[in-house]
């Protein structure tokens, strides 16, 4: 369907260029970006990568370093096997139109799952993901924020977890949606507390948020290097959107879709 979509667009625009008296070139048309899937975004073992763009000609290149593919990269050529938890971004070449933009899928450690989590709050009723565990289950949601993934607040999150044999826990990773133009922000304060003791209390202040027009998958890490038998986490949203957002001065949403220990 996407080819036959892509043909018909082509053969429109061509007529439109013509009945006007200019002709577009072919190396002024840009390829979409490839669609990459994977069956995890949380590697225990390995998880598997696929990408595909259905065009004739089209050559998909990645990289797994953090640089931007070009075709002197590792050439996509069939579904592969992931090992570690890295950056992977693809990019889509054709002769004779301009490349695609980046297509990026971030992976991660599984980690340790908590044995139990109390809730102190309470999430949205729309937006409440698939009951209590959602945050520990170990899946990530997608892009969308109706994924039944995502947990969505709209006021402070806190949350006790509790580990039944202390493990040695050296980060804590918050995974949290930025979408600014469905009013949904990163937090603005995040509070951790380890074994109940004040003392270990860490709070870390995000930096102020510039506006952007795409959303995100982001992620923070804390340190904790220590063994843990329980985490009291508190996780403030945005209590007044900036200037230049149309909600200026309102609360913003907080998505998140997991909480990782490693």
């Amino acid at each position: 369907m996407r080819l036959v979509l892509t043909v018909i667009c082509l053969m429109l625009m061509n007529c439109a260029t013509k009945q006007s008296g200019h002709y577009l070139q072919s190396n002024q048309l840009r390829l979409v970006k490839p669609r990459v899937e994977t069956n995890s975004s949380l590697i225990d073992s390995f998880v598997t990568i696929t990408a595909d763009l259905k065009l004739e000609n089209v050559s998909i290149y990645y990289t797994s370093n953090g640089e931007e593919p070009s075709e002197s990269s590792a050439k996509y050529e069939r579904p592969f096997k992931a090992y570690k938890p890295e950056i992977y971004k693809f990019k889509a070449f054709h002769p004779d139109w301009k490349s695609s933009e980046v297509a990026e899928l971030k992976l991660y450690k599984k980690g340790v799952k908590p044995d139990h989590i109390i809730w102190h709050s309470k999430a949205s009723d729309k937006y409440k993901g698939k009951g209590d565990n959602t945050l520990i289950n170990q899946s990530k949601a997608n892009l969308n924020y109706d994924d039944p993934q995502w947990v969505g607040f709209i006021s402070e999150a806190s949350a006790t977890l509790k580990f039944k044999n202390k493990p040695f826990l050296r980060t804590m990773t918050i995974s949290f949606l930025n979408d600014a133009s469905s009013w949904i922000f990163p937090p603005e304060q995040i509070t951790v507390e380890i074994n109940g003791d004040i003392a270990t209390k860490k709070t870390i202040v995000l930096n102020e948020i510039k506006d952007s027009k795409t959303s995100a998958i982001e992620t923070i890490v804390i340190s904790l290097g220590t063994d843990t038998e329980s985490l009291k986490i508190d996780i403030k949203n945005v209590q007044s959107m900036p200037e230049w957002h149309e909600g200026k001065g309102s609360k913003a949403w907080l998505f998140m879709d997991e909480w990782m220990f490693n």
